[in-house]
């Protein structure tokens, strides 16, 4: 029986993961699942709330530093969890929170469709109606992705399942299968995310992966009710912004001619890649 594996990376997130808890566990009824946090190096007491929850489906990893990056840190997660291919992988940042108990039900039934290889979530900013995430577009002269619905209000057109080319890893669903193979160059010796960004588009390359090389469709499911604080661990530490010209070479170098600038085409019709 395959299982879902939520990888979660945090630092100094204790308030983050307090609040997230109810809401993620109230979300996985019936769910099979294991739950394996990266603290990265935390002294706000994180760890401690781990372990008072008592949960054998949690498994709090202690970590000495928070200098791993993203991808290196999700792929380390990735062979703690000793995934099967089948198994279901969710990359689930600490800063979201779940206001049904749905949502990740819902992304999960997607796959019976075998030519999905990518679920990600539609999300709103945090105690508001404004949308944080509905899939990810790219820029017609820029060339760079950008999310797509980004401080509108919610609505109809939001709330509908679409095919993008990409969508953002706070809230990312998929199978151990193509999780594995999405890089198998890494210098760590590790498979998945490309561990050549630091703190940015490690999400957005690893979909055009799964989309190009694999050949799946990525879909945002806009059935979800879920709130996410953007980006509230780099408010802390802004790595990204120190590696903005390094991640964009690399993202540029990797990609540039082999996906569609496509941001007019959705914002011209709600209908656009509608996924029934």
């Amino acid at each position: 029986m395959s299982e879902l594996k939520i990888l979660t990376l945090s630092w100094q997130g204790k308030d983050k993961l307090q609040e997230l808890y109810p809401s993620l566990k109230a979300s996985l009824n019936d769910i099979n699942f294991k739950w394996f946090i990266k603290d990265n190096g935390s002294t706000d007491g994180s760890i401690d709330l781990i372990n008072s929850w008592e949960d054998p489906n949690v498994i709090g990893i202690k970590y000495p530093n928070n200098t791993d990056t993203f991808a290196y840190g999700c792929n380390f997660l990735f062979k703690e969890a000793s995934c099967n291919d089948d198994d279901f992988v969710l990359l689930l940042n600490n800063d979201v929170k779940f206001i049904d108990t749905n949502s990740i039900r819902k992304m999960m039934n997607l796959f019976k469709n075998p030519d999905i290889g990518l679920v990600g979530a539609k999300t709103l900013f945090k105690d508001s109606n404004l949308i944080q995430h509905a899939g990810v577009v790219f820029h017609m002269r820029y060339g760079m992705p950008f999310h797509f619905g980004a401080n509108q209000k919610d609505c109809d057109i939001f709330s509908k399942n679409r095919e993008f080319q990409a969508v953002t890893g706070a809230v990312w669903l998929t199978k151990a299968e193509y999780f594995r193979n999405i890089c198998t160059t890494n210098k760590s010796g590790q498979f998945g995310l490309t561990e050549d960004y630091i703190w940015a588009f490690e999400d957005i390359s690893a979909c055009l992966a799964i989309k190009y090389n694999m050949n799946k469709k990525v879909i945002c499911c806009g059935e979800t009710k879920i709130l996410h604080d953007e980006s509230s661990s780099l408010k802390k530490n802004p790595m990204n912004k120190l590696f903005h010209n390094k991640n964009t070479n690399t993202f540029l170098n990797l990609w540039k001619g082999r996906y569609i600038l496509d941001a007019d085409d959705y914002n011209k019709s709600p209908k656009y890649n509608l996924y029934k």
